[in-house]
């Protein structure tokens, strides 16, 4: 894993690129997301994901802080923030656009292997506090 690899994903991200951002994944990734009641699997699923978040918050954008590194494996605290314009997927269905705007500082861990894609991922961030501040509360 290098610099290089993660350097991409946020280039991607921030270009609003989800094939891009994908690409960075093994085809065999496994992401655990707290949006989800079961992990995405796959590098479709992430490129799926992407898509659907890009749909509901076109000016998506992320900010990285620290960066851990261990052999194949990185953590990072990042700050996510975007403007709720589109339907937002949610495991209780659609949710229209607020209009609203959020902030969400976040965290992720990811193991990558040696071509430099993430194998397994597990994102951390809260999803409640998102819904709040678009003015929605998750369904039940």
């Amino acid at each position: 894993m290098s610099a290089d690899a993660i350097a991409k994903s946020i280039e991607a991200l921030n270009s609003h690129d989800a094939k891009a951002f994908a690409a960075t994944y093994a085809e065999d990734a496994v992401v655990h997301d707290p949006l989800y009641p079961q992990p995405l699997k796959g590098r479709d699923a992430v490129e799926q994901d992407m898509v659907e978040l890009l749909r509901a918050f076109p000016d998506v954008s992320v900010t990285v802080g620290p960066l851990f590194q261990d052999s194949g494996t990185f953590a990072a605290e990042y700050t996510l923030r975007g403007t709720h314009q589109g339907p937002l997927a949610s495991p209780g269905g659609e949710i229209p656009a607020t209009g609203k705007s959020f902030i969400n500082n976040a965290a992720v861990f990811s193991t990558f292997n040696a071509d430099g894609e993430v194998t397994e991922e597990r994102r951390y961030y809260d999803v409640a506090g998102i819904m709040a501040q678009l003015g929605v509360t998750p369904d039940s």
